[in-house]
């Protein structure tokens, strides 16, 4: 019953009729979508594309921060002791650092270790040869966790107040340029999915324009008899809605598939660092999150889209 016909009802029955039409709105709009699945399938394909896009770009920034901390590489601070110190002392030290949260793993360099990597990786092996004593001293190598990195200068500090530290190596210039490429890669997923966004409000207005021009007559019916604009927008809100639930279960499964498509090549790369990296899903949070999306824009496409062509259906 249209709303101008109920304002005589006790509160109790509004509140129970205001529920009816709403239930009334959700069903007709999932009717709508079953009556004819497949000659939806074009609208609900460019939701699901216009959503699974921007989905599995944030997933793949998730997924590369989280493996970053096994792709380092060669740890995030390098630990010199100061000359003279044995290697004794940086086992000491290596051992003090062990299970704290900073730390993920160390590494101990005696310095004829130290002096023998770097003289694989200078230009200067003979005239390190020519020299009568070795000048490095033993070091610690340091890889970091979350926790650590997020204290790296604090960290820092620390260890080389220590007696036996006579400085501190910070290996951030990866961490500076990975930080640099995620936020670049944040903004144009966000600019891409903006524009996505905008293309679905296109698709479901254009959609709800189709409907509301199919019940013209029935709408002006209505509004003869007293109907408000929000009663009479009411079902189509419900039709935008349930298109962008269904697009977004859609993209959710493009998004696992997609998941499982690339493991295989992922296990590969894994394997080059000596790490196991397992794809990680939405999960229920992100799951949500991509279908409450999905319900928003097409329940606003369907608004902007009811708002301008309802105005086109009043009795003459």
């Amino acid at each position: 019953m249209p709303e101008a016909l109920e304002h005589t009802r006790p509160l109790g029955d509004k509140r129970r009729a205001w529920l009816r039409a709403h239930g009334d709105g959700l069903h007709a709009g999932l009717r709508r979508l079953l009556r004819d699945p497949f000659g939806q399938l074009l609208t609900l394909g460019v939701i699901a594309v216009a959503l699974v896009l921007p989905a599995l770009g944030f997933l793949a920034l998730d997924q590369i921060d989280r493996a970053a901390v096994a792709w380092r590489p060669s740890g995030d601070l390098t630990v010199f002791l100061a000359a003279g110190e044995p290697v004794e002392r940086a086992i000491e030290l290596a051992d003090a650092l062990q299970g704290r949260p900073e730390v993920a793993q160390t590494e101990v360099k005696s310095a004829d270790d130290a002096l023998a990597e770097l003289r694989e990786m200078s230009d200067f092996a003979e005239a390190l040869g020519a020299l009568d004593a070795n000048p490095m001293p033993a070091l610690v190598i340091v890889r970091l966790t979350a926790a650590g990195v997020a204290r790296l200068d604090d960290f820092k500090t620390e260890l080389a107040a220590r007696n036996e530290v006579d400085w501190v190596q910070v290996d951030r210039r990866w961490l500076e340029r990975l930080e640099a490429l995620l936020d670049l890669a944040r903004r144009a997923i966000l600019l891409g999915a903006a524009i996505l966004a905008a293309a679905v409000l296109l698709v479901v207005g254009n959609t709800i324009r189709l409907e509301i021009s199919l019940k013209r007559e029935e709408i002006l019916i209505l509004k003869l008899l007293g109907a408000s604009d929000g009663y009479v927008r009411r079902p189509f809100l419900y039709i935008g809605a349930w298109y962008g639930i269904v697009g977004g279960l859609l993209a959710l499964a493009l998004v696992y598939a997609g998941l499982l498509a690339v493991q295989p090549a992922v296990d590969r790369l894994a394997l080059s660092y000596e790490a196991g990296i397992v794809l990680q899903g939405l999960g229920v949070r992100g799951t949500a999150l991509l279908v409450g999306y999905g319900a928003l824009l097409g329940w606003l496409g369907a608004w902007l889209a009811s708002a301008r062509h309802l105005r086109d259906a009043e009795p003459r």
